[in-house]
This record gives structure tokens, C-alpha cells and sequence, in this order.
């Protein structure tokens, strides 16, 4: 008896959509699910929690990842063998410039490689990008549901609190990353992004402003304006 392919996300083929959105915080299925018709819950094992309905008649599922790039690629991987195509990642990010405001909207085109997960695919030299289908539809819908938005570069990193050990060094990091117009800085696009370019699936990403800038030392976080934000970004993906 073979490995089960889907060990980790455990459900059925027959109860999955080929369209799939991916959250990485189970809290947010139910928020995402509420915008199907007739939306049930399928499946749900360690991180992965599944909820299946349908949108303009056509089968969605809502699959929670869990945080960070592992995560992603254990779940992404086994949707595919259920001949997933398309997947939308939901996320939350911190702001790296000041022009990005809470629940503001990012649709990231690509993503820096500062993860771990993809790097045991291909070289860090392969770029991380999205497909263009994807975002053209994302940045369409932005503009009907009308949250503000943002469209470019993010940062995909591993380590939260990385920041905290190695003050110095990450804060030269993220200044680069800053003049180099990086937007945001988020733990799951990279992931997502290269195994979409070397696995042939279409992958976007939605982030919602979290934490913004409001000087060198200053920075504030959640609140109404991200839930709102968050809100929008999930309409924006219903509508994409």
C-alpha cells in the first residue's frame, strides 16, 4: 500500500474545487467561506482546514495553510494531485515602505526568495514570480471593490523573530530591501510563487497591510482599518 497522497491535508479528490484560496490562518476560512453558496467543511487535519462550495456555479475550496513556506508546500503539492490549477494565497504582511497604510492592499508580482522551502526546488537565482493572468485578474478586481492597492515585490522570510537575535544585521537587510522598493515583508509568497512557475499551476497573492511605518521607531498594528482592509481583500479575490 502506497504513501498517502494526501496525508497532510486529508480529503477526497471528488471534494475539492480546481479553484483554491489559500489563507494561512484557519480563522480566516470561515471568513473567506461565507462568500459560497452552499459551503461545507471537507476536511480538517493539523493546519489544514477545508471548507468546499461553489462561486458562479463553479466548485472553490477554502484551504488554510498554516504559517510559513513548509507549510505551503506540503499542502500545495497535495492539492495538485487532485488537479488543482489555480491558487489565490491571502495573507497578512508588514509594511516596508511608507507609502503602505494599514488595510491597504498588496498584490504581490513577485516575491524575494528569503525562505528556505523553495531553495530545496531550484537555485535562489530562479526568480519567484506570479502568474500574470492571476494578478491582471486580482488588480481588475481591486479596482471594482475599491480598497486601496498596491502591486510589486515582497519579501518571503522563514524566521519571525529573527529580528529580535540578529538586530543589526536585519536591520541592514531590510533597509536594503526598503531602497530597493521592496513593498512588504510576509513568510509564504516565495514558496507558493516558485513551485507555481516549476509545477505549472496559476498562483496570486493578496496581502493585507497589518503593521505600518510611521517612523524608524514608531510602528502600529491591526485594528479597525486592517480589518476592514482584510475584508476588502477577501471581496477582491471573490471577485478575481
Amino acid at each position: 500500500m502506497g504513501e498517502d497522497p494526501r496525508y497532510h491535508i486529508k480529503i477526497g479528490c471528488s471534494e475539492l474545487g480546481k479553484y483554491v484560496i489559500l489563507p494561512g490562518d484557519r480563522g480566516r476560512v470561515l471568513r473567506i467561506a461565507k462568500y459560497l453558496e452552499n459551503a461545507e467543511k471537507k476536511a480538517e487535519n493539523r493546519e489544514y482546514l477545508t471548507y468546499t462550495g461553489t462561486l458562479n456555479g463553479v466548485l472553490v475550496s477554502v484551504m488554510s495553510s498554516g504559517m510559513g513556506g513548509p507549510c505551503v508546500e506540503m499542502g500545495v503539492n497535495e492539492l495538485l494531485t487532485c488537479g488543482v490549477h489555480t491558487v489565490i494565497r491571502i495573507g497578512t504582511t508588514g509594511a516596508l515602505q511608507k507609502n503602505l497604510h494599514l488595510g491597504d492592499s498588496v498584490i504581490a508580482t513577485a516575491a524575494v526568495r528569503k525562505d528556505g522551502a523553495s531553495g530545496l526546488y531550484v537555485p535562489y537565482e530562479f526568480p519567484a514570480v506570479g502568474n500574470l493572468e492571476t494578478i491582471n485578474a486580482l488588480v481588475e478586481a481591486a479596482k471594482k471593490v475599491g480598497n486601496p492597492y498596491h502591486t510589486g515585490i515582497v519579501l518571503s522570510t522563514d524566521a519571525y523573530y529573527a529580528r529580535t537575535f540578529a538586530k543589526e544585521q536585519s536591520a541592514q537587510y531590510m533597509a536594503l530591501m526598503r531602497k530597493a522598493g521592496v513593498l512588504c515583508v510576509e513568510m509564504e509568497v516565495a514558496t507558493l510563487y516558485t513551485l507555481s512557475a516549476i509545477k505549472g499551476f496559476r498562483a496570486g497573492a493578496i496581502l493585507t497591510i497589518r503593521e505600518e511605518i510611521i517612523s524608524d521607531e514608531e510602528r502600529i498594528q491591526a485594528g479597525e482599518k486592517y480589518e476592514n482592509g482584510l475584508e476588502k481583500s477577501i471581496q477582491i479575490t471573490i471577485e478575481a
